[in-house]
């Protein structure tokens, strides 16, 4: 609420005798006439005294973050003609302008794209870590080569001098190396070692056989699954001295990958984690409000064409059926509240985080309190929009 300031009030107010104007030129004439006799100094106090107590009222109203009409004051200052307002909708909260259809072109484009590098990187990482007789081992080093440089083409190093990652020049001391999944050269530094056993998981997250739930060592350097992908691509060894296939023993393979494979297959591994991570109660409990959203989608018009075809003393419909549709509406509304009042105080005790994380129990509260003012605003506008139930006579009045 707004504060309260004594003597408040609207119109063009003469700042002497306190009368209402009505117009800015009568108040000119007026204070002419009628208090041109009172010296300037006073004048001009009172005159600013009465801009302090408008523009005091201003500031107040404008700190205010919850007031509505805060969100419509943008729209206030645009002109007649201004070829924005065509783009405005209007709804019974006030006019809105929506660019959900663009974002939703923009975001399939986007994901499309995604797909399409992780599938591709996923069908050349199947090949290479492939177990059948005849692909190469890394034993055979040049065999292994040309095997890789059939899958996947790889850039002629003579045309790059400098490494695409960090810009460096290549040397005697920064030797040229080749992404195994896209074929770019990259030097040593930016360079990540993937294990077969991970990029099998990578493809088959399911399966057991790609043994990351244990911890699995590779020449001395030790890969334990955790949240990140890059923990488990070797960046320890990233100069080969702790990789050497050569030698002898049970040692596991690798693939040398360059930065941008790696960002794209950790993208993969999130995903994977992500779908195996329990849910939190918030997203358990919004999902509920999601769905019942969705059958007041689908029941609304339904109900409200009922409710219309029996109010113009048609018979197509019965009472029995719009009762029906209405019970369903009012389940989803109190589904809506009660369920959105709950993660509402989820946020004010912020349960699975910890108290010296202030930054995350800031966000967890704000995510709460933004789904309980969706919720609001979302039962408003269907309270608006839905007709009331009529009664028997009602129905029979109408035929």
């Amino acid at each position: 609420m707004l504060p309260t300031i004594n003597d408040v009030r609207e119109g063009f107010i003469c700042p002497q005798c306190h009368l209402d104007m009505s117009t800015m030129e009568m108040l000119h004439v007026h204070f002419q006439d009628v208090h041109m006799k009172q010296s300037s100094s006073t004048v001009k106090g009172l005159l600013s005294f009465a801009k302090q107590k408008i523009k005091s009222v201003q500031d107040n109203f404008a700190t205010i973050p919850n007031e509505q009409s805060n969100i419509y004051a943008q729209y206030f200052s645009v002109e007649p003609h201004d070829s924005s307002t065509k783009q405005q909708q209007h709804s019974p909260n006030g006019y809105i302008c929506s660019h959900n259809e663009e974002f939703k072109k923009f975001r399939k484009t986007k994901h499309d794209q995604m797909s399409l590098e992780t599938t591709c990187l996923l069908l050349r990482l199947e090949r290479l870590t492939s177990i059948e007789e005849s692909v190469p081992k890394s034993s055979n080093p040049k065999e292994r080569r040309k095997y890789e440089q059939r899958i996947v083409d790889w850039l002629d190093d003579s045309k790059v001098s400098l490494c695409p990652s960090c810009a460096k020049s290549f040397g005697l001391s920064r030797r040229k190396h080749h992404c195994r999944l896209d074929g770019f050269v990259i030097c040593n530094e930016c360079s990540q070692f993937l294990p077969f056993s991970m990029a099998r998981y990578l493809i088959e997250p399911n399966t057991s056989s790609s043994g990351l739930l244990n911890k699995s060592t590779t020449n001395g350097v030790t890969l334990q699954r955790t949240n990140s992908l890059t923990s488990v691509t070797s960046t320890a060894g990233v100069d080969g001295s702790n990789l050497n296939l050569k030698e002898g023993g049970n040692h596991e393979e690798y693939l040398r990958i360059c930065r941008s494979c790696q960002q794209i297959l950790q993208r993969r591994y999130d995903q994977i984690r992500f779908k195996k991570t329990d849910k939190d109660e918030v997203l358990i409990r919004y999902e509920k409000i999601i769905e019942a959203q969705s059958e007041l989608e689908k029941i609304h018009p339904t109900y409200s064409a009922i409710v219309e075809s029996l109010l113009t003393g048609e018979t197509k419909h019965q009472l029995i059926d719009a009762q029906r549709l209405y019970r369903r509406i009012t389940s989803c509304y109190e589904t809506i509240d009660s369920t959105s009042k709950y993660i509402s105080k989820l946020g004010e005790s912020c349960p699975n985080i910890d108290e010296n994380d202030t930054s995350s129990q800031i966000r967890y509260s704000a995510l709460c309190r933004n789904i309980r003012m969706y919720a609001i605003h979302l039962l408003q506008n269907y309270s608006i929009s839905t007709r009331r139930l009529p009664s028997d006579d009602d129905v029979q009045r109408a035929r």
